[in-house]
């Protein structure tokens, strides 16, 4: 089963088609772990990912838009503005990076390098997960998207506002899953999972748990060293 990348929208007649013909081998995750550690290794080994809701994102900025001059004259935006809001709110969307080795994005979103990062080989989880749902590399721009008085549903333009993140988030390189609603993006096959990457300053209990756990189902942990400004991973750390 294959998965829709990005979503094309016809206007009336036919219309080019945005297409990508390579994706990134593989896909990274930051997590924190501390009390989340039981629940971060049961995703693994129950082969799902976790969406949470649109209001749950750390960027204030998340689903800003603007109007073009035909939807504010045709009294589309009046109209639409809060059902747009209310199919934003029902999303779940999971967040994940071309990139494992991202020194911000360790501090930021795997709690101070004390986390992990489980990266997923991408043509295994594509296959995993249901034609329903959504992967969308997000664009970056200095404005956010503009909606216009075309024939997009409200979920379509719902995502659209989604899909765009102000320039400065560049450097994370995000693709975003995105499911109809919170919850689970069950892909079932472990196999999905590549390997599993620890923080450098990961709790040695923890560290103990995830390397028996992840021993059971196959999965290779590395963990991650750091050498003045450089930062690389092997089995043991050291």
């Amino acid at each position: 089963m294959t998965m829709k990348i990005g979503t094309a929208i016809r206007q009336g007649g036919a219309m080019a088609i945005v297409k990508f013909y390579s994706t990134p081998p593989r896909l990274y995750r930051y997590r924190p772990l501390g009390a989340k550690l039981d629940r971060e290794i049961a995703a693994i080994k129950d082969g799902y990912i976790y969406c949470p809701k649109f209001g749950d994102m750390n960027d204030p900025m998340e689903g800003m838009h603007r109007e073009s001059l035909a939807y504010i004259v045709k009294g589309r935006s009046k109209k639409e503005r809060q059902a747009i809001a209310d199919e934003k709110a029902k999303l779940g969307i999971a967040s994940l990076s071309e990139v494992y080795d991202h020194e911000p994005m360790w501090a930021h979103y795997a709690d101070q390098f004390n986390g992990m990062c489980v990266a997923y080989t991408t043509s295994k989880l594509l296959k995993g997960l249901p034609n329903e749902f959504d992967f969308v590399r997000m664009s970056y721009s200095e404005e956010p998207p503009v909606l216009l008085a075309n024939r997009a549903s409200l979920v379509e333009k719902a995502k659209l506002t989604l899909g765009t993140k102000t320039v400065r988030w560049m450097s994370e390189r995000e693709w975003r899953l995105i499911i109809p609603h919170s919850g689970r993006a069950d892909y079932k096959d472990v196999r999905c999972v590549y390997r599993v990457y620890l923080g450098s300053r990961v709790d040695l209990n923890a560290e103990r748990l995830i390397r028996k756990e992840m021993e059971k189902i196959n999965i290779p942990v590395l963990k991650m060293k750091i050498d003045k400004y450089q930062v690389s991973f092997s089995k043991t750390g050291e």
